[in-house]
């Protein structure tokens, strides 16, 4: 069932507006006594049922508050190097409903352009609440703000695992924790330099060399299931 962020704590009673108001009512056409998951981002359900609806605003109760269970035991940060144009947007879209809980953009030395303006911000918050929503997440993933290259290595360090996928690499994922925190970085289309892949543990995608849009999306499953939170 399709998860409802809202910007607030659901009380025993609450309205929604706006677009969550125009989806559930145009797109789901729910009605008075239809139900909908509605949930703050930070883990935890409530299922509501509708109770009132107007031109503008849809009031609900809640039935019943319960912890998450779509959520996995593992915190998982995305450090991705900056591609070009619009890469990133894909990069949100199709990570946010594998499980990522954070994403770090990173600027290392052979990305192209700099960190996003406060309009491709919020562009990039969209898509993830969107995947979110439409996923059934009960976390909403943070976009942190950009570092550069030698910031997120040192941020990295402090995860319980973390490593870089780095074509150049041979060597197989390391050990990976079932829960706590779990971080990797993904270079740019140019790659990292041989310095930059020096900074931490590295260890290789396999024997093709995936496009950096792709490379999280397909290495977030594998990491899921080897971990038990597929």
């Amino acid at each position: 069932m399709e998860h409802f962020f809202v910007p607030f704590t659901p009380s025993d009673t609450f309205t929604v507006e706006g677009e969550t108001y125009r989806h559930l009512t145009r797109s789901r056409r729910m009605a008075v006594g239809d139900t909908a998951v509605f949930c703050d981002g930070k883990g935890m359900d409530y299922l509501s049922e509708m109770i009132a609806c107007d031109r503008e605003t849809a009031a609900f109760k809640v039935l019943e508050q319960v912890p998450a269970v779509g959520e996995s035991d593992l915190s998982i940060t995305v450090y991705q190097c900056l591609p070009k144009g619009d890469k990133m947007e894909e990069v949100l879209h199709r990570c946010t409903p594998l499980g990522v809980t954070r994403f770090v953009p990173v600027i290392s030395a052979r990305t192209i352009g700099g960190a996003p303006n406060e309009n491709k911000r919020k562009r990039w918050e969209k898509i993830v609440a969107s995947a979110a929503t439409q996923s059934g997440r009960s976390i909403l993933p943070e976009i942190a703000p950009a570092m550069n290259f030698q910031e997120a290595i040192a941020e990295m360090k402090e995860a319980d695992a973390a490593f870089i996928c780095y074509e150049n690499s041979d060597a197989p994922l390391p050990e990976l924790p079932k829960s706590g925190s779990l971080a990797f970085l993904i270079g740019p289309e140019g790659g990292l330099t041989p310095r930059e892949a020096e900074s931490l543990t590295t260890c290789t995608l396999g024997r093709r060399i995936l496009r950096t849009e792709d490379a999280a999306a397909v290495l977030l499953p594998i990491l899921l299931d080897r971990t038990g939170n597929l």
